[in-house]
C-alpha cells in the first residue's frame, strides 16, 4: 500500500515539474514576443522621426521642378554626364520616359562650370582596385574619405566579371568640396523669427554700427521693394553667396536666370549705405538622396545594347555662417551594360580565297591605274 501511495507521489511530483517547465517556457515566448514588439516600435518610431526630419528635396538638376524646401549639387550631373558620354554615348530613354532623365540628359552642368581644384571624378570597370583608387584620390586632393562608397553593393557578383564580355559593371563618381570665408566677418546678430512661425532662428549680417569694411563685402543685385531683393557676398577666395529673396521660377534654372534679369535691369545704388542692414540665416544641412526612381529600370540604347542603373546616390553637406561656409558632396552611379553579339565583338577572318578583286590607286588620285578580276588563281601566280 505504502508503495502504491510513494508512486503517486512521485508521479505527482513529476507532472508538478512538467507544467512549471511549460509554464515558464511560455513566459519566456511572451517576454520575448513583448521586447520584439518593443524593439518594432522604437525602430518604427526612429524611421518616423528620420523621415519627419527629412524635409528637404534633394534636385537632380536646375531644371527640375521645386518642391517647397529643395537643394541641389551639380555631383550628381557629373557622373551622369560620364556615363552618358563615355560608355552609353547617347541619350538614356527609359520607357515611359521621365522629367528627370530627360533634364540629366541636357547636361547643363559640367565640369567646366567648377574649378579643377574643387572637384574629383573617376570612373571605371566596378572593382574593388578603384574603390581604393576613388578613396586614396580623394584623400589626396581633399583630406576627405567617402560617406556613400561603403554604401554600396561590392559584393562578388555585384563587381566587373573579366570572363563575361557581354556584361560589364561600371562605377561612375565624384565628389565636390569647397572652403571659403569672408576678408571680414559680419555680426552674429539676435535670433528672431522666419517668416513668421519659426521661433529662435541663427542670423548674421550688417545692422546700423557695422563697420562700412563689412558691407563692402555685400554688393546689391536689385532692390525693387522691401520683399523683392537680391545681393551677392563676396568672399576671399572670390566665391559669391547669391541671396534671392521672394525667387520667381518653377526651377532653380528659371529664378537665376529672372534675378540676373532683374539686376541688368537695376539702376539703384548697388553699395549698401549707412542705413541698410542685412540679417541671412546661418545654414547647417546634411543630406542624403537615393534615386529610387531611377534604379534596377532596364533602357535600351540604339544599337541593342542594355543598360541599368542599379543604384544612384548623393549626398550634400553645407554650412554658412558669419565667418564664411563650406560644402561637401558626393555622387555615384553603379551601372550595368548588357551588350549585344556585334561585328565588333565577333571574330572576323579576311580570307581572300575565293573570288575577288583588286585595285591598285595611288593615294591621292581619285581612279586606280590597275585592277583584276581574279577567280583562278593559278593563272595569276
Amino acid at each position: 500500500m505504502e508503495e502504491i501511495f510513494n508512486k503517486k507521489i512521485m508521479i505527482l511530483v513529476i507532472i508538478i515539474i512538467i507544467l512549471a517547465i511549460i509554464l515558464g517556457v511560455i513566459i519566456i515566448d511572451k517576454k520575448e514576443n513583448l521586447s520584439k514588439n518593443v524593439v518594432n516600435q522604437v525602430s518604427n518610431s526612429n524611421q518616423e522621426n528620420k523621415n519627419d526630419k527629412t524635409e528637404i528635396k534633394v534636385l537632380a538638376t536646375m531644371q527640375d521642378e521645386l518642391k517647397e524646401n529643395s537643394a541641389w549639387c551639380g555631383t550628381f550631373q557629373l557622373v551622369w554626364n560620364d556615363m552618358q558620354n563615355e560608355v552609353v554615348k547617347e541619350d538614356i530613354i527609359f520607357t515611359p520616359q521621365i522629367d528627370i532623365v530627360k533634364n540629366l540628359n541636357k547636361q547643363s552642368f559640367t565640369e567646366n562650370d567648377i574649378s579643377e581644384d574643387s572637384y574629383y571624378k573617376k570612373w571605371g570597370f566596378k572593382n574593388l582596385e578603384l574603390k581604393e583608387e576613388i578613396e586614396k584620390g580623394i584623400k589626396e586632393k581633399f583630406n576627405e574619405s567617402s560617406d556613400i562608397l561603403d554604401g554600396l553593393d561590392w559584393s562578388e557578383s555585384s563587381l566587373n566579371d573579366e570572363d563575361n564580355p557581354d556584361v560589364k559593371r561600371y562605377l561612375f563618381y565624384a565628389m565636390l568640396k569647397k572652403k571659403f570665408e569672408f576678408e571680414n566677418e559680419f555680426k552674429k546678430l539676435e535670433n528672431a523669427k522666419f517668416a513668421d512661425k519659426y521661433e529662435n532662428v541663427k542670423y548674421f549680417g550688417i545692422d546700423e554700427d557695422t563697420e562700412e569694411i563689412v558691407r563692402n563685402q555685400v554688393e546689391v543685385l536689385y532692390y525693387n521693394s522691401d520683399s523683392d531683393f537680391a545681393v551677392i557676398l563676396n568672399t576671399k577666395e572670390f566665391e559669391q553667396v547669391i541671396l534671392v529673396r521672394n525667387p520667381e521660377g518653377k526651377t532653380f534654372e528659371e529664378i537665376y536666370e529672372k534675378a540676373n534679369e532683374k539686376a541688368d535691369d537695376f539702376e539703384g545704388n548697388r553699395t549698401l549705405t549707412e542705413k541698410d542692414t542685412l540679417k541671412v540665416p546661418d545654414i547647417d544641412i546634411d543630406l542624403f538622396k537615393q534615386y529610387n526612381e531611377l534604379e534596377n529600370k532596364e533602357f535600351v540604347l540604339s544599337n541593342g545594347d542594355t543598360g541599368e542603373i542599379m543604384a544612384a546616390m548623393q549626398t550634400i553637406k553645407m554650412k554658412l555662417n558669419n565667418k564664411g561656409g563650406e560644402i561637401k558632396s558626393e555622387a555615384a552611379l553603379d551601372f550595368k551594360m548588357q551588350f549585344t553579339a556585334s561585328l565588333e565583338d565577333e571574330k572576323r577572318e579576311f580570307n581572300f580565297d575565293d573570288k575577288y578583286v583588286i585595285f591598285l590607286k595611288e593615294s591621292e588620285k581619285e581612279l586606280p591605274y590597275f585592277a583584276a578580276n581574279i577567280e583562278n588563281i593559278t593563272l595569276f601566280q
